[in-house]
């Protein structure tokens, strides 16, 4: 690890973390436009992806971006997009179809905390009684600001929350299978492989359950709608991936995630306030501040040294 020049590649990762968040932060408002819109949650996946694919391979054979797969096993590759793109964005979206845009962004930030869990289970990876505590605290955080919210009924959204936690799981996995996969493959390397596995599984699927094929749905839409799904497939499936296994790559798998998702939910509970009419009030503030308080204060206490953190 490189720590002579490690103050500009903090402030790399700090821009990348930014942008990154910024555009996951705003997927979970844009998803719903095109959901609303009478776009099923496979048919939104497949064109996202197909986009991805698209603009990332054009990159890719414009030269902008370079990959190189020789001698290295693209099984390891297709295993880690199983996990993400595939698996978890069927969970994430169909979850964020049935919850608010704050609560979608509220528990994908619990992904951290997931990490050490996962970690703690598949990989025997042991944590401090601090970081327990800091696990409970951030879980508080995120049913104070869903129980206190107005019209609340835990019936009504049960199957919701239970979908939205699966794609919390499968995000860990997906953390911790990416972080050995950057071992062989660079972050564009494992960019590529992603894109096009979920251009080709979303949209065998999607015809598989009957949908609409590649840009059907988008024949009759608004631009508005068009302008979402176009924002989800090159920013959100393409641009966030390549920052994603960059910082995976140059950090530790909780770290990386938190940083992230820390940043992500607090742009994704302001869009959703502002941008789709969410509920606000005292236990959105309260419950905001816990999330990120207790995953700031599990990660760091897991974390490395800061000087061996970026390489």
């Amino acid at each position: 690890m490189v720590t002579k020049h490690s103050n500009q590649s903090r402030l790399k990762v700090a821009l990348l973390v930014f942008t990154c968040a910024c555009f996951w932060g705003l997927s979970f408002y844009t998803t719903k436009i095109a959901l609303d819109a009478g776009i099923s949650e496979m048919e939104l996946l497949s064109i996202r992806w197909t986009i991805g694919a698209i603009a990332f391979v054009s990159m890719t054979l414009l030269g902008v971006v370079k990959v190189n797969f020789k001698g290295k096993s693209i099984k390891t590759a297709i295993y880690v997009a199983m996990f993400q793109p595939c698996f978890y964005s069927i969970f994430e979206t169909w979850g964020i179809g049935l919850i608010t845009t704050s609560e979608s962004s509220l528990f994908i930030a619990t992904i951290p905390l997931m990490v050490l869990i996962t970690g703690r289970l598949f990989y025997k990876r042991k944590f401090s009684r601090k970081t327990g505590i800091s696990i409970i605290i951030a879980l508080i955080g995120v049913s104070t600001c869903i129980v206190f919210a107005d019209g609340f009924t835990f019936e009504g959204k049960f199957f919701g929350y239970l979908i939205i936690s699966v794609a919390v799981f499968l995000g860990a996995l997906y953390c911790h299978a990416s972080a050995h996969a950057s071992e062989t493959f660079s972050a564009m390397e494992m960019t590529f492989v992603m894109t096009v596995s979920g251009a080709a599984f979303f949209n065998a699927a999607n015809l598989a359950v009957g949908g609409r094929f590649a840009w059907a749905p988008l024949a009759d839409a608004d631009l508005r709608v068009i302008s979402a799904v176009i924002f989800l497939g090159v920013c959100c499936s393409c641009i966030c991936y390549i920052i994603f296994n960059y910082v995976l790559s140059v950090m530790n798998a909780a770290s990386a995630s938190n940083l992230i998702s820390n940043s992500t939910t607090a742009i994704g509970v302001i869009s959703g306030v502002v941008l789709a009419g969410d509920p606000f009030g005292w236990y959105t503030v309260v419950g905001l501040l816990m999330t990120i308080g207790g995953i700031w204060l599990a990660s760091i206490e897991e974390s490395m040294d800061p000087n061996e953190v970026i390489r």
